[in-house]
């Protein structure tokens, strides 16, 4: 496919559409926190790209660069960004078939671009481990991965509890549509290979707390279940969701009369 460029509601923020790369370019450094490989941690990023692993590489040192790190440095480089200022995540989802939401109230805007599959590897937090990490053996499948964006300012404490929360809502669109664990049935929680960059900004309001009662973490929890939602339903349609491990409906409850 042709590479799509389209802005997005963040200001300064576009978006570049490939067969294997999602890109976003910001017009100024933003604050950022990220899973990724390539770029991870706190620091200042001009582009993040979300990354699509085309081919199967038995071991860490067959990929081009000579491990996963050199390979996404490799991608970053093709793609013309400034290598010090971006961070890669790793997927093998087909990333042109992404999720993108906007949610905003008064001057709260969050936005977020999520790929994603679970026919592989969903798995429920604290089931036994699948495999050990020895000598760069590497397994590329199905992965959530999310770029979640915030016109606002946040302290470092509270970027990373926006990722707990980004996480919560992925874990409650695999609960309500009854995702299981593929090695064991249990209700998945994600899956092995899960990845977050969340970018925010220097400017914009100042926001203290990103839990899922406040405004803002709700505002992230329901941008990553409604992405994480329409990736699986829309795109994966995947085989281990099963009705049973479904989550139970709420229970209204009635108002308590004296």
């Amino acid at each position: 496919m042709q590479k799509i460029c389209k802005k997005l509601a963040i200001p300064g923020a576009a978006l570049t559409v490939s067969d294997y790369c999602l890109k976003i370019d910001f017009d100024r450094d933003h604050p950022s926190l990220s899973t990724a490989i390539y770029g991870g941690g706190f620091r200042d990023v001009r582009q993040v790209m979300n990354q699509r692993l085309t081919k199967y590489f038995a071991s860490e040192a067959d990929f081009p660069g000579g491990s996963v790190e050199g390979y996404l440095k490799e991608c970053a480089r093709a793609e013309g960004v400034d290598l010090e200022k971006c961070s890669v995540l790793l997927t093998a989802a087909k990333v042109y078939l992404y999720s993108h939401k906007i949610l905003s109230h008064d001057d709260l805007l969050v936005e977020i671009i999520t790929t994603g599959g679970v026919e592989k590897t969903a798995c429920r937090a604290s089931s036994a481990p699948m495999y050990r990490e020895k000598e760069g053996q590497f397994f590329p499948v199905g992965t959530i991965n999310m770029m979640a964006l915030i016109h606002g300012n946040l302290p470092p404490g509270i970027m990373a509890r926006s990722l707990i929360t980004l996480t919560e809502g992925k874990t409650a669109a695999l609960q309500d549509l009854g995702i299981a664990d593929v090695n064991n049935g249990l209700p998945a929680t994600g899956t092995g290979t899960d990845g977050i960059t969340l970018v925010t900004s220097y400017e914009g309001p100042h926001y203290t707390d990103a839990g899922p009662f406040s405004e803002l973490g709700a505002f992230l929890a329901q941008a990553a279940y409604q992405s994480v939602t329409e990736c699986l339903v829309t795109y994966d349609k995947p085989w281990n969701e099963f009705p049973e491990l479904k989550t139970p409906k709420a229970v209204e409850l009635k108002a308590i009369r004296n």
